[in-house]
């Protein structure tokens, strides 16, 4: 049986939501806009359209690929992912952000984006301070350290990948990957759909 979840007028396909945790509910919701923007330009053009198509296929295995790669090279170069890695990721990013900001970004409850924030503040991987607007919010930013663990956990992984791109890959291959990596980047670019 399929489960459509809705969200944002469009649909998202996902297996029976009874035989999935709510995270998996959770990651729906968020992959949803994604995905949308993967279906096409046509604005009125639905994601349920595209059910049947080489395109849904294509993109199913893509997510797929994409994620299992991800978790296996988390899991293989060590550094699994968790609230504080994620945090980290996402205050590189962003730059300084709220409690709020960080819950909103990780759709997580702003207590939890609170406590992951004050124990990293506390283990001096992120800096806090008032906001500017608004004395009451704390802004938060990576400190030294946090930038220190962050390198260090992508030079974990990016060594990994380089050592499976060699043993794996002969130089046709890298170079077809290397021609992938230019098209998920433009996929992912902002700019028109």
């Amino acid at each position: 049986m399929i489960y459509l979840a809705k969200q944002y007028s469009h649909t998202v396909y996902i297996p029976d939501r009874s035989s999935i945790p709510m995270c998996m509910c959770r990651m729906a919701r968020c992959i949803g806009p994604v995905l949308m923007r993967l279906a096409g330009s046509a604005g009125d053009r639905k994601f349920d359209d595209m059910t049947n198509s080489a395109n849904f296929e294509l993109a199913e295995r893509l997510r797929a690929a994409i994620g299992s790669f991800v978790r296996r090279t988390r899991e293989c170069a060590g550094t699994p992912s968790d609230a504080r890695s994620e945090t980290l990721g996402l205050l590189d990013r962003k730059g300084p952000l709220s409690a709020a900001m960080v819950a909103k970004a990780r759709a997580v409850t702003h207590q939890s984006a609170r406590k992951v924030l004050s124990d990293m503040e506390v283990g001096g991987l992120v800096t806090g301070e008032p906001s500017p607007r608004d004395g009451r919010e704390r802004l938060y930013r990576l400190s030294e350290d946090g930038m220190v663990e962050l390198r260090q956990s992508r030079s974990a992984r990016a060594r990994w990948i380089a050592v499976r791109l060699e043993n794996i890959l002969d130089e046709d291959d890298r170079e077809t990957l290397a021609a992938a990596i230019a098209l998920l980047e433009r996929m992912a670019s902002p700019g028109p759909d």
